[in-house]
């Protein structure tokens, strides 16, 4: 889209991200050199993409803002297969990568940050800070993490039993925001 690219689009993951970690958000936009007006003006116009009937739909609207796919990959869930699609967004997290998986008719069922290479050695949950992990870390780290749909665009949590304790992990685009124990979530 003409004047939407992948700054902007960085820019409008942030700003749900900032429910959770408003210090560490400003700091980003400041890193990618954007007034607040920018930061703003991302997030309501992706917003506004969304919704207008004459924007693309699916894949075709993240291919319109971030370009073609740098990487698609077939993975099969029983008998359905969809293709994950990947970009690159170096500025703000150059060791992840924007994914969509898209079915039937390029149709986005789900998007978020994910690592493509090995997972990073994670420290104990308590332990793990916002930013160092999404949500394919903690669920390769800890294959009983229980993975829970809030209900709630962009946002997932996992539960990670350990140490006696059920903590919670917030994730904003997959990538995590706040550890809590349960009943401080």
């Amino acid at each position: 889209m003409y004047g939407y690219g992948r700054r902007e689009f960085q820019l409008m993951l942030l700003r749900r991200m900032a429910d959770y970690q408003p210090e560490r958000v400003a700091r980003a936009v400041a890193e990618v050199g954007a007034t607040q007006g920018q930061y703003r003006a991302a997030h309501n116009r992706w917003q506004s993409m969304l919704r207008a009937t004459r924007a693309p739909r699916g894949l075709a609207l993240y291919a319109a803002v971030l370009g073609p796919p740098e990487d698609r990959e077939a993975i099969e869930f029983g008998d359905v297969t969809v293709t994950a699609c990947r970009w690159r967004l170096a500025a703000l997290w150059p060791d992840l990568r924007w994914q969509a998986l898209v079915g039937e008719a390029d149709v986005v069922l789900e998007a978020a940050l994910v690592r493509p290479d090995a997972v990073p050695e994670l420290p104990p949950v308590p332990e793990l800070r916002p930013w160092t992990c999404v949500i394919g870390d903690v669920t390769r780290r800890w294959p009983d993490a229980r993975q829970i749909d809030p209900d709630v665009p962009t946002r997932w949590l996992v539960e990670v039993d350990q140490s006696e304790v059920t903590w919670r992990l917030w994730f904003v685009h997959g990538l995590l925001q706040l550890v809590a124990p349960e009943s401080g979530g």
